[in-house]
């Protein structure tokens, strides 16, 4: 395998803390399908995301990155299910792998495509309304190739369960585990082909889903989402400053109901 590159109000706060983790360290995300809230039935939930999935894939744990711009739309069918699907672009970087006896150079791809699909599912609302139980699966698609032909990509799928817990007039809180693998395929200059997965596979998960006050009467209720995960493997090193920890960003619009008679009392965050 041809491995290669070192990584050379509420809501805002919550924005600006996601900014700057972004800008000072080299990180994996899961992105799983901010908002992670299961809207209710007959509404779209349209956005757009960020994030870095960094991790340490092969059997010598080279450090890489993966950089992913999407747009995502999803829809309610039913109450506590939501389904969606992604699609953008994306960037990844692989460390050199140094050994005693070889140096291997780095591999700096340019952006590809990538797209995905998820399924949020989640109990109705318990403890005074104030606790749910729900779970994400998405599954995607990546590429990226470098100016010498060499190319990354391949698949991945994360899957988390947890606790949300809804804070009124702001938002919802989830908390819970990842499972994350990685299914790769890579093609050097000339031709050859390998596979490569990812080392650490189960981390801590955790997101942030702010709904601020609307304005101007707006009939769409405005989301800006934070996720992170951090696995027991987190560590810092010369190749990659921060590897096991991630973190994504996403805004969008959730609408109102779509069909279908308007209930007595809205829906609101």
């Amino acid at each position: 395998m041809n491995r290669k590159c070192p990584i050379p109000s509420e809501c805002q706060r919550a924005l600006a803390g996601a900014v700057l983790v972004m800008m000072c360290a080299d990180i994996h995300a899961a992105d799983l399908a901010n908002p992670a809230v299961v809207v209710p039935p007959a509404r779209l939930s349209v956005g757009a995301s960020y994030n870095l999935e960094g991790c340490s894939i092969s059997n010598r744990a080279v450090p890489s990155l993966l950089n992913r711009y999407e747009a995502r739309i999803s829809y309610s069918p039913f109450s506590f299910v939501n389904v969606g699907v992604d699609g953008g672009a994306c960037q990844m970087d692989v460390a050199g792998d140094t050994t005693a006896t070889d140096t291997v150079g780095i591999f700096h791809g340019g952006y590809g495509f990538s797209g995905g699909a998820h399924l949020k599912l989640g109990t109705p609302f318990f403890l005074n309304n104030i606790v749910s139980a729900m779970g994400i699966l998405r599954g995607g698609i990546f590429s990226s190739k470098n100016d010498a032909g060499t190319e990354y990509g391949g698949s991945d799928v994360a899957g988390a369960v947890g606790l949300q817990f809804h804070i009124p007039n702001f938002g919802y809180v989830t908390a819970g585990s990842e499972v994350y693998l990685i299914l790769g395929k890579t093609t050097d200059y000339l031709g050859n082909k390998g596979y490569y997965s990812n080392v650490n596979n189960v981390r801590g998960w955790l997101a942030i889903d702010c709904f601020p006050s609307q304005v101007l009467n707006a009939k769409n209720l405005f989301y800006v989402s934070l996720e992170m995960t951090v696995s027991p493997k987190v560590r810092f090193n010369d190749r990659a400053p921060v590897e096991e920890f991630g973190v994504s960003v996403s805004i969008g619009v959730v609408t109102p109901r779509l069909y279908g008679q308007q209930s007595e009392v809205d829906w609101k965050p």
